[in-house]
């Protein structure tokens, strides 16, 4: 069993030694890659950028994210804090315990023994007033582990708009503790801002576009110098991490020149179809209980979105394919079913885009979506191409009587035909069903197609 060291002067006698985050990151994507896993296994497509965030990061510079509202700019970012606590759980990271900003015991053991460390900057003044106390027993300064890094500690999110401070993010004395503490540097007169608390981690910063100016100044010293002054401050504290930032189209003319040069510009597009019906159904799944959208109908709903995406104001990112999919799987769940119908993704599909409209162009925007919706006969005939579905609708009703409703008991109970095994191979190819018969699946699909043009009484 690995004993840990749980003070500074246990430490000081161990093989520990100052590594920037950027190699933390590098060596567990290089782990990751030479077992051919993937580095962002919950994001769809987008391989090449995935890629090319990582190898920015590597270089210690900071990477911003630009792409149109919902296409999985944040869950990026995000996935660069799961790959950074990858690193946490394999390489064990210690803090000085009462360092506000999680000082790195490397620094200060380098600095104790006169030895240089790999970091830019003098070691926190915090933790060098610790050290001079302590003189040659440095057993009272006690140390943690970081097995995760988590918002305040390794982690911190900023989210843009015009109210944020630059002191919010680079942090500030509070003149009212030190005038009763009277010691500025006991660490409770300290209160850091974001980039403190993402030291040896993660610093997101979320619509950077949106900031203003000075606030993106307050990130430019910490960025590029690695160390940060806080306001009311003469001392620098040092700082290691990563920045990652994103920002919508419309906002990179308000990104002030000094952000520009200092960060690299990543474009994040739109994901194809096939894609963006994963992300869809992933979303859905996620819910309990589980309600299976069919494929077809999942299909039928993001490539409406997408026939409309190039209405600008609707701003019909993949999210509204996400909502789209949340809303029919909650249409089927009211009504205690656990195979998404027809008329559920319509609803889902309607909802999702008129909620995108003003209310005063609600009514031309369904319109719209009336213009591009298919005859969903047509469209099932179309991609059930070779599977006779008007034959088994006659057998169906002779079988059952005109009004019998469309089940999976009602359809296994059909006599065999050419139809039918043609109709379970499909499921059995086409449809990622997990515990959902392909008779559950295919009763919704011949319902529809029954009905046709009828329309089935939900909107449109």
């Amino acid at each position: 069993m690995e004993i840990h060291p749980a003070t500074l002067e246990q430490f000081s006698a161990t093989e520990h030694r100052f590594v920037p985050v950027r190699d933390l990151l590098a060596a567990v994507v290089r782990r990751k890659l030479r077992a051919g896993q993937d580095l962002f296994p919950d994001i769809f497509g987008l391989s090449f950028e995935k890629r090319r965030i990582v190898e920015v990061l590597a270089t210690g510079r900071g990477v911003i994210l630009t792409g149109r509202y919902g296409v999985a700019k944040t869950d990026l970012a995000k996935h660069v804090l799961t790959l950074l606590n990858e690193a946490c759980a394999a390489s064990p990271l210690f803090a000085v315990e009462r360092c506000p900003i999680q000082e790195d015991p490397a620094i200060l053991a380098a600095h104790r023994a006169g030895k240089k460390t790999g970091c830019q900057a003098a070691p926190c003044p915090i933790c060098t007033h610790m050290l001079d106390d302590a003189r040659d027993d440095c057993s009272h300064i006690v140390l943690t582990r970081l097995s995760r890094l988590e918002e305040g500690r390794g982690f911190a999110r900023v989210q843009g708009g015009g109210d944020v401070l630059p002191e919010e993010i680079v942090g500030t004395y509070n003149l009212l503790k030190l005038a009763q503490i009277g010691d500025p540097f006991d660490p409770r007169v300290f209160e850091p801002g974001k980039i403190g608390q993402a030291n040896r981690g993660l610093l997101f910063v979320d619509e950077i576009g949106k900031l203003p100016e000075t606030a993106q100044h307050a990130l430019i010293q910490a960025g590029q110098e690695g160390i940060v002054t806080p306001s009311k401050s003469r001392q620098t504290f040092p700082v290691d991490f990563l920045l990652v930032a994103t920002t919508n189209p419309r906002d990179e003319e308000y990104l002030c020149g000094a952000v520009r040069d200092r960060l690299v510009s990543i474009s994040i597009p739109l994901v194809g179809l096939e894609d963006e019906m994963r992300i869809a159904a992933k979303e859905a799944a996620k819910l309990k209980p589980q309600v299976y959208i069919p494929q077809l109908f999942l299909r039928l709903m993001v490539e409406t979105v997408r026939a409309l995406r190039a209405d600008e104001p609707l701003e019909l990112g993949p999210r509204a394919s996400i909502n789209a999919a949340l809303i029919a799987r909650s249409s089927a769940m009211l009504e205690g079913r656990r195979v998404a119908s027809f008329c559920d993704a319509k609803e889902g599909m309607y909802t999702a885009i008129l909620g995108k409209a003003f209310f005063e162009d609600k009514a031309d925007v369904e319109r719209r979506i009336d213009g591009v919706f298919p005859d969903i006969g047509a469209y099932l005939k179309r991609h059930l191409a070779g599977i006779d579905l008007a034959e088994i609708v006659i057998v169906f009703r002779q079988t059952h009587g005109p009004r019998a409703i469309w089940s999976a008991a009602g359809l296994r109970s059909l006599p065999a035909s050419a139809a039918a095994d043609a109709c379970a191979a499909w499921c059995r190819a086409h449809e990622p069903a997990g515990r959902t018969s392909c008779a559950a699946i295919m009763a919704e699909y011949l319902a529809a197609y029954e009905k046709g043009s009828e329309g089935c009484g939900c909107r449109g």
